[in-house]
C-alpha cells in the first residue's frame, strides 16, 4: 500500500469515528432537549459520515478502485454541506453564535471528506497515467 493510500485510509477511518461521534452527539442533544431538528440532522450527517468512512476504508485498500471513492466522496461532501446548511437554518443564524457546537461539529467531517477526496483524486489521476 502506497503512502497516499495509507493517508486516504487514515482519513476515512477518522471519518468513521467522527460519524460515530456525531450520531452520539445528536442523541445526547436530543436527550438533553436542545434544538431537536438540528439534532436529527446531526444524527443523519453522522450516519452519512459513518457510511463514507466504512466504504472509503474498504476502497482505499484497492488503489485501482480509487476513482469510485472520488465520485462517492463528492456526493457525500455535498450531502454534508447540505446538512451544515440545514443545521444553520434550523438553529437560526442569530442563534449560531450562542450555540456553535452543532455547527462546528457538522463542519469537521466535511473538511475531512474534502481532504480525502482531494487525495483520492490525485491518486486516481496518477493511476490513469
Amino acid at each position: 500500500m502506497s503512502s497516499e493510500a495509507k493517508r486516504v485510509k487514515i482519513l476515512t477511518l477518522i471519518e468513521l469515528f467522527l460519524g460515530v461521534a456525531l450520531v452520539a452527539l445528536g442523541i445526547v442533544l436530543l436527550v438533553t432537549g436542545a434544538k431537536s431538528t438540528s439534532s436529527y440532522v446531526l444524527c443523519g450527517e453522522g450516519a452519512i459520515s459513518l457510511v463514507f468512512g466504512v466504504r472509503g476504508a474498504l476502497i482505499a485498500n484497492v488503489p485501482a478502485r480509487i476513482g469510485k471513492l472520488v465520485a462517492f466522496g463528492i456526493v457525500v461532501l455535498l450531502l454534508q454541506l447540505a446538512c451544515v446548511a440545514a443545521i444553520v437554518y434550523f438553529t437560526g443564524p442569530s442563534e449560531v453564535s450562542h450555540e456553535p457546537m452543532p455547527v462546528c461539529a457538522s463542519v469537521v467531517p466535511a473538511i475531512f471528506t474534502l481532504i480525502a477526496v482531494i487525495l483520492a483524486r490525485g491518486m486516481a489521476k496518477r493511476a490513469e497515467r
